[in-house]
């Protein structure tokens, strides 16, 4: 088959993974930036540097959530994963995300950034690390978990994908996010710190990739796929469409 065939039957299989039901319990948010530096032009301005940067400056910002296993006893599985691209990092940008994939009652993880203790508010419990003051973990307070995620995202766009256009960035998060749920709890262990201080790890064990397809298939039932007649695929969902 040709390449853009194979392109856009992987595009449907990331449609059959992403997920829609609300994440509850207690659930981890972050914000990174999706892309590289701009390239240097003689004419240019220099580009901006930050969170708020300069109009040239070619990043777009996603959202990322990470719900945290409800129970850490062997067998049980991983919290689900997802990020999405955001207009901006401002309150109206992230809470227009958040509000569709976190149930009110959930707890919430964020740093101490004012969007996220805007959002907090709304929330049954919201808790925050002060990242400007050296702390990262307050007891079960951290947001580690999402971190991870956010570095996962990173990797394997720039391993495996190498370059995708923000159009098409929330299909390939949902591939990353389902591979990211698919770890079961083998046990824990206890590790020591370069500080000395001891620390609970929990071990994970990567499910078989022939128990990985029941799960695809199960989240593709009630969901219709058609070619449209731009020759790209409709989806009957809710989850993103394109064409």
């Amino acid at each position: 088959m040709s390449q853009p065939t194979a392109w856009r039957m992987g595009h449907a299989l990331r449609l059959m993974v992403a997920r829609e039901h609300m994440l509850d319990g207690t659930v981890e948010i972050d914000h990174f930036h999706l892309g590289g530096r701009p390239k240097k032009r003689p004419d240019d301005p220099p580009p901006g540097r930050g969170r708020k940067g300069r109009p040239n400056t070619q990043k777009t910002p996603v959202m990322a959530t990470v719900q945290r296993p409800n129970d850490d006893t062997p067998g049980a599985p991983a919290g689900d994963a997802r990020a999405a691209v955001v207009t901006g990092l401002s309150f109206r940008g992230a809470a227009r995300v958040i509000e569709t994939q976190i149930t009110p009652d959930a707890c919430l993880m964020t740093d101490e950034a004012k969007a996220f203790i805007a959002i907090g508010e709304s929330f049954a419990e919201h808790e925050t690390v002060k990242h400007s003051s050296g702390e990262y973990v307050r007891n079960a307070v951290q947001v580690n978990s999402v971190e991870g995620f956010n570095s996962r995202d990173r990797r394997t766009i720039a391993g495996v994908f190498h370059h995708i256009s923000p159009q098409h960035a929330d299909l390939y998060f949902h591939e990353i996010g389902f591979r990211w749920s698919q770890r079961v709890v083998i046990g824990s262990t206890v590790r020591k710190t370069r500080h000395g201080r001891e620390i609970v790890r929990t071990l994970w064990s990567r499910v078989p990739p022939a128990l990985q397809l029941p799960n695809v298939f199960r989240a593709a039932i009630g969901r219709q796929m058609r070619r449209s007649s731009d020759g790209g695929i409709t989806i009957k969902s809710a989850v993103a469409v394109f064409g």
